[in-house]
């Protein structure tokens, strides 16, 4: 277990032991710099001694791994990382609701229609935030740690060679699509102009109209890739809505080829790369790289382990911190509840939901969402309010009630605050 330190010029310091870390706050020789992780910063100015420090970074759209290793093979720091994937979905959902207030006597932002053009560079919102939060944890772990370098891992991927192994020469230039107008006249022409519904809910009376319905809503994350389109009657398609599959038809969703995850590490070498370049040199490797270095250290197969491979470093040591984070959204930021509140006077003053407050006054204390908390011998993040109690969850969105209570509710009096949070959980594990 480590102690990060910076100096008085908020310039990073080789970590030291907690029990040095006790003795300098004692004395008044530093102060707590932040808690998670856990730094503090010296008062008086000092340079300090500083190892070459290697940050191997496991890029991935859903999960990172981050590992600093110094050249003498000493674990200094670890941590797993589990990104938003909501992004999408968030933003189907703001413009619903931008649309319906337009129809209300609610304020709202006006249509603009003369905003269409894309800036140079520009990349889908899902993919920005992915990226952004890559540069912002190495720009965290750079802040603590002396690191001299960082390793990436990317990698190069032909989605159509994905789909077919044999595929070569001309044939690149013959998709699915070819001798069609347009998805939906090969989506009808390929399910033979039946709705795919008709046997699947024989209970609702197909229509003669045609339509194309996505399996996986795009509310839900779904793509508009013929794969997962299906020719459906407007009967079918108008009571389905947003429901998922299984919930329409009480079967199994068929196999759907995804390459969202392909697509990320496609971009991850032209943008990532540059960005991290002016933060520290940066080195690439690839994916066969690490597995061979990983089986050679005799590493298992994880995000950490295999950022460990990455730095091309052997680890004899590990004495550092390793940590568990996950990126949250801090709040919904909606002016309006897109849909009134289940009374009969509804919501005409567009009220917020309690649980959706971003700060309350419990105690003469301030509490707010994601603020990290102990709940008897128990840690975890305030994820909503029911004054004067909380709602409490652990990091994998379990809940945490105190022994002996049905409850799912905690009293502010039987908690006690940690840290504040914003939009990253984080929980501590001794390496």
């Amino acid at each position: 277990m480590l102690v990060y330190i910076i100096n008085k010029d908020s310039k990073p310091l080789m970590p030291t032991s907690p029990r040095k870390a006790r003795l300098l706050l004692k004395e008044g020789k530093a102060k707590i710099h932040k808690y998670e992780p856990f730094t503090i910063q010296l008062i008086y100015g000092s340079y300090g001694y500083r190892q070459s420090v290697t940050l191997g970074l496991d890029s991935g759209s859903k999960n990172v791994g981050l590992a600093a290793v110094t050249e003498q093979g000493k674990v200094l720091y670890l941590a797993e990382v589990e990104l938003r994937q909501d992004i999408k979905e968030n933003l189907a959902t703001r413009s619903m609701m931008r649309r319906d207030r337009r129809k209300r006597k609610t304020r709202y932002r006006k249509p603009r229609f003369l905003n269409r053009k894309k800036a140079k560079g520009w990349l889908p919102p899902s993919i920005r935030s992915r990226i952004e939060s890559h540069v912002k944890l190495v720009t965290d772990v750079t802040k603590i740690l002396p690191v001299k370098n960082i390793v990436v891992e990317v990698g190069l991927f032909d989605v159509q060679a994905l789909m077919n192994p044999n595929i070569e020469g001309k044939e690149y230039q013959n998709g699915i699509l070819k001798g069609y107008d347009s998805v939906k006249e090969y989506i009808k022409v390929r399910d033979k102009y039946l709705c795919h519904y008709k046997d699947l809910r024989s209970d609702i009376l197909c229509s003669k109209k045609l339509e194309i319905d996505h399996m996986i809503p795009t509310s839900k994350g779904g793509t508009d890739r013929p794969t997962n389109l299906v020719c459906s009657c407007a009967a079918h398609n108008r009571i389905k809505s947003n429901m998922s599959y299984e919930e329409f038809t009480s079967k199994r969703l068929p196999k759907i080829e995804s390459f969202k995850e392909t697509v990320f590490m496609n971009v991850v070498k032209s943008h990532l790369v540059s960005l991290l370049a002016k933060l520290r040199p940066v080195s690439i490797t690839y994916g066969y790289l690490t597995t061979l270095k990983r089986k050679e250290f005799g590493l298992e197969k994880n995000h950490t382990d295999d950022a460990i491979a990455i730095t091309n470093i052997r680890p004899k040591e590990y004495i550092g911190n390793s940590y568990q984070i996950k990126q949250v959204r801090k709040k919904k930021r909606s002016l309006h509840q897109m849909t009134p509140f289940s009374s009969k006077k509804g919501n005409p003053n567009s009220i917020r939901l309690k649980k959706n407050t971003k700060v309350v006054i419990v105690r003469k204390l301030k509490w707010c969402l994601r603020d990290k908390v102990r709940v008897g011998n128990q840690v975890g993040f305030i994820s909503g309010f029911a004054l004067p109690n909380f709602d409490v969850v652990d990091i994998n969105g379990n809940i945490i009630r105190l022994l002996g209570r049905k409850s799912d509710e905690v009293s502010a009096k039987n908690t006690q605050l940690i840290c504040r949070n914003n939009n990253w959980q984080c929980c501590f594990n001794v390496a």
